[in-house]
C-alpha cells in the first residue's frame, strides 16, 4: 500500500481521481486489522470520523459513448493510445449519485456527483442513430443522463414516478417521462429508451422521446427485479405472464435431469415429507378430528392460485424493436405477432433476471430459485416466431440453495459468464458461443476456436455425429449426458406445455435447417470459481462502531444479508503498477487469454481480479478435451465511495469534460455516416451525381479550407464516407 493517499485533486474537466492500489489476500488482511484499530477507539472516545462513507444503495456498469470503441475509434486512439476503452461505472447513494471513468492507465476519474435524494435507476444515454427521416431533437443538449429519482421534476407527482432528463452539456432538464405507477428500472440503447414499471414495460424514440410501443402483459417477480428485462443492440426480451401456443418457438428449455447427490437427497426428503404429511391426514380424518374438506396448508394454495390465474411463470418473449408496430404489443391468439421474434418456456419458475450477451444471439436466464441458469441461442425466422428456434445450449448449475441473482454479464468474446446473486457472490462459468463442452482447446487460446477442429473434420467425426443425429431424429437428440432427456418434448418442463401445433411438423424433415431439429446437445457446466466479497468491512460504521444494515438495491422486501454488486469483464489496468515505465504493448497481461473481472461492491470498493484457465491439475494426460480449472487473483483495487465532506461535481460541463467530448465525437461520426452536416461545421457537405463524383474531380478550394477546419484528422476511410 502507498503511502500517500491515493486520492488527489483532478487536473483534467472531472473531479477526484483515485489511483490503484495493490490488492492481495494480505491487503485485505491489513485492512481488518487496520478498520479494528479505527474503530474500537472511536467506540469508546466517541471522536468523529475523518472518512465516513455515504450508504451506497446501488452499483452498475454503464455502457455509453465513452466506451463505445464501435462509435469513437479516433477518440480512443488520440486519449488514450490503444484500442481498449475505458471502464464507466454508476454508484447510487441515499442521497445522489455518481459516475466514474477508470482509464487503461488505472487512474478512477469523478465524472459526475450529485446529492439530491435516493436515485433508484440512472443511464447515460448514447447518441441515437440518426438518418435524414430521423433527426436527433436533442443533439445539441447531449449527452443526457436519464435518472428516476424519489422527486420528480414537477414536485406534485409520486415517488419514483418520473423520468427526469438531464443535459450534462447545459445542466438544464429537457424532458420529463411521467407514470401513474413507480418505475422499477431504466434501460436504454441507441434506439429506444425503455421504462419498466410493475408488469408493464413502456419504450420511447431515443431521438424524439415520444413513445413508440408498450407491453401490459409483463410476468411479475418478487424481486429483485420485479419487472426483470433484457434490452440488446435491438431485441428486447421479458417474461411473458403466459404461453401462446399459435407463436410459440421451436425448442426451449429442455430438463437436466442429471442432478447432483444432494439434490437427489433433497428431493427425496421432500417426497418422504409429503408422503407421511398425507398418511397423516388420512388417519386424522379417520379418526373424525379433521373436516373431510379442510384445505391443504401445502397444497392447496398453488392449485388453487392456478385456478384462478391463467398466468404460466417462466415463459420469454422476445420482439424486434426496430419491426415492432407502434402502440401495445399483443401476443395472443387473436394478434399476428408483429414484431415477435421468439415465444419459448425458459424455467418452471418465475424469471428473475436475464441478459444478452454482446452480439445479441445468446441470452442467459434465471428464476427465482437460483438452482440453475439457462444458456438459449436464438435463431430468428423472417416469416414468424413460430419458426423460429430457441437452442438450449447450457444450464449452469450453481447450487442446491436458493440464491436472489442481481446481475449477469459476459466475455467480450461470450466465453465466459459472471453470474451474481444478492449473497455478494459471483459465480464464473465457462461456455461456448456455439455449444458444447468448455475444454482446454475452447478456453487455453485468446482467441475463439472453431467449433470442431482440425483433426475432428478429417477425421469425418462432424459427419459420423450428423449421421447419429438424423437416426434419432423422430426420437430426440443423441446426449452425452446420461440419464439426460433427449429431447425438448421429453422434458418435464415440456410435459406441462406438449409440443407444437401439428401444423409445424411437416418441418421435421428438413436436417439442414439450424432452427429444426435435432438441436444441439445439452450440457451442464459447473462455476469453476466463485468470488465473494469480503462482507466484513462494510457492516460497522466507524461512528459508532455498530452493525448496519446492508444496502438494498430494490423497493421489493429485502432480508438480512444481501448485498449489491456488478461485475464487468475489461482489459488489465493493473499492469501500471507492477511498472510504471512499462509501456502497453510490452505488457503480458494485454495478451492475457481472458480478460480481467471487475466487481463493484455495495461498499464503493472495485476490484479487478485476473483469471487464469489451465486444464485441471487432476487430470493424468492433457489433452484437447480435458476439463479446465480456474484460477483467480485480486490484483488491483479502487477505493470510490464518498464521503460527506467531498464536493458535489453537477453540469454545465465543458466542452472538455470526457462525457462531453466523447458524445460530441459519436455524434460528429453519425452525421457524417448519415450523410447530413454536422452540427457546428463551417460549411455543407457536397454530394454530387453518381456519374459525376466518379468522373470529375471536385476537391475544390472550399472542400480543403472545410477539412483544415475539423478539430481532429480524418483517415481515408472517413473521407471515402464523405
Amino acid at each position: 500500500m502507498a503511502s500517500e493517499s491515493p486520492r488527489r485533486p483532478s487536473r483534467c474537466a472531472g473531479g477526484v481521481v483515485v489511483r490503484a492500489q495493490a490488492a492481495t489476500e494480505q491487503s485485505y488482511m491489513e485492512s481488518v486489522v487496520t478498520f479494528l484499530q479505527d474503530v474500537v477507539p472511536q467506540a469508546y472516545t466517541g471522536a468523529p470520523p475523518t472518512d465516513e462513507k455515504e450508504k451506497i444503495v446501488w452499483v452498475r456498469f454503464e455502457k455509453a459513448d465513452i466506451n463505445d470503441t464501435s462509435r469513437s475509434p479516433e477518440f480512443l486512439e488520440m486519449h488514450s493510445g490503444s484500442s481498449d476503452p475505458p471502464l464507466c461505472l454508476m454508484i447510487g447513494y441515499a442521497d445522489g449519485m455518481q459516475i466514474w471513468s477508470i482509464s487503461l492507465g488505472g487512474e478512477a476519474q469523478e465524472l459526475f456527483s450529485v446529492r439530491h435524494g435516493p436515485v433508484r435507476a440512472a443511464h447515460i444515454l448514447p447518441a441515437p442513430h440518426i438518418s435524414p427521416l430521423m433527426i436527433d431533437s436533442f443533439a445539441d443538449k447531449r449527452p443526457l443522463l436519464g435518472v428516476c429519482k424519489s422527486t420528480g421534476s414537477s414536485g406534485t407527482s409520486p415517488p419514483y414516478c418520473c423520468v427526469d432528463l438531464y443535459s450534462l452539456r447545459t445542466g438544464e432538464m429537457v424532458k420529463s417521462i411521467q407514470f401513474k405507477t413507480p418505475i422499477y428500472d431504466l434501460h436504454c440503447n441507441r434506439e429506444i429508451l425503455v421504462v419498466a414499471l410493475q408488469e408493464k414495460i413502456a419504450a420511447f424514440d431515443s431521438c424524439t422521446f415520444t413513445k413508440k410501443f408498450f407491453v401490459t402483459s409483463c410476468f411479475p417477480c418478487p424481486g429483485p427485479n420485479l419487472n426483470p428485462i433484457a434490452l440488446g443492440g435491438r431485441w428486447l426480451a421479458y417474461a411473458e405472464n403466459k404461453l401462446i401456443r399459435c407463436h410459440q418457438s421451436r425448442g426451449g428449455a429442455c430438463g437436466d435431469n442429471a442432478q447432483s447427490y444432494t439434490a437427489t437427497v433433497i428431493s427425496a426428503a421432500k417426497t418422504l415429507k409429503t408422503g407421511l404429511t398425507m398418511v397423516g391426514k388420512v388417519v386424522t380424518q379417520l379418526a373424525g378430528t379433521l373436516p373431510t374438506g379442510a384445505p391443504d396448508e401445502e397444497g392447496a394454495t398453488p392449485h388453487s392460485t392456478t385456478r384462478r390465474s391463467p398466468h404460466a411463470p417462466g415463459v420469454i418473449t422476445v420482439i424486434d424493436t426496430h419491426n415492432v408496430g407502434e402502440g401495445q404489443v399483443l401476443v395472443s391468439e387473436d394478434s399476428d405477432g408483429e414484431g415477435v421474434v421468439a415465444h419459448f418456456p425458459a424455467h418452471d419458475k418465475p424469471i428473475s433476471c436475464m441478459e444478452f450477451n454482446p452480439s445479441g444471439m445468446l441470452l442467459v436466464t434465471a428464476d427465482t430459485l437460483g438452482h440453475d441458469f439457462h444458456v438459449f441461442q436464438v435463431l430468428t425466422h423472417p416469416w414468424a416466431s413460430n419458426q423460429s428456434a430457441v437452442h438450449h445450449l447450457y444450464t449452469l448449475h450453481r447450487g442446491e440453495t436458493e440464491a436472489k441473482v442481481q446481475d449477469i454479464c459476459f466475455s467480450q468474446d461470450s466465453r465466459w459468464v459472471v453470474i451474481s446473486t444478492l449473497r455478494g457472490t459471483s459465480h464464473v462459468f465457462p461456455i461456448n458461443p456455439y455449444g458444447g463442452a468448455p475444454c482446454a482447446r475452447t478456453h487455453m487460446s485468446p482467441r475463439v476456436v472453431n467449433r470442431m477442429s482440425r483433426f475432428q473434420k478429417s477425421a469425418g467425426l462432424e459427419e459420423i455425429e450428423n449421421e447419429l443425429n438424423s437416426k434419432q431424429a423422430g426420437g430426440g437428440r443423441c446426449s452425452p449426458i446420461p440419464g439426460l432427456s433427449s429431447s425438448p418434448s421429453g422434458s418435464p418442463l415440456h410435459a406441462k406445455l406438449t409440443s407444437q401445433e401439428s401444423y409445424n411438423n411437416f418441418t421435421n424433415n428438413n436436417m439442414g435447417n439450424p432452427r429444426l431439429s435435432p438441436l444441439p446437445s445439452l450440457t451442464i457446466v459447473l462455476p469453476l470459481a466463485q468470488i465473494k466479497q469480503p462482507m466484513t468491512l462494510g457492516t460497522m460504521t466507524k461512528r459508532s462502531g455498530k452493525a448496519k444494515p446492508p444496502p438494498q438495491i430494490s423497493p421489493s422486501k429485502s432480508s438480512g444479508g444481501e448485498f449489491c454488486v456488478a461485475a464487468v469483464f475489461a482489459a488489465s489496468r493493473s499492469w501500471y503498477m507492477t511498472n510504471p515505465n512499462m509501456k502497453r504493448e510490452k505488457d503480458q497481461s494485454s495478451r492475457a487469454v481472458v480478460e480481467s473481472l471487475y466487481i463493484l461492491s455495495c461498499y464503493g470498493t472495485l476490484v479487478e481480479h485476473v483469471l487464469e484457465p489451465r486444464p485441471i491439475s487432476t487430470a493424468q494426460k492433457i489433452s484437447d478435451d480435458t476439463p479446465l480449472e480456474l484460477n483467480t487473483c485480486p490484483r488491483a483495487c479502487w477505493s470510490l465511495a464518498r464521503t460527506p465532506l467531498w464536493n458535489e461535481l453537477q453540469p454545465p460541463f465543458l466542452s472538455n469534460h470526457p462525457l462531453v467530448l466523447a458524445s460530441d465525437l459519436v455524434q460528429y461520426y453519425q452525421y457524417l455516416l448519415a450523410g447530413l452536416v454536422p452540427p457546428g461545421s463551417p460549411g455543407p457537405i457536397t454530394r454530387h451525381e453518381s456519374y459525376d463524383s466518379l468522373t470529375s474531380d471536385h476537391s475544390g478550394q472550399e472542400d480543403e479550407e472545410w477539412l483544415s477546419q475539423l478539430p481532429f484528422p480524418l483517415s481515408p476511410r472517413d473521407l471515402w464516407l464523405i
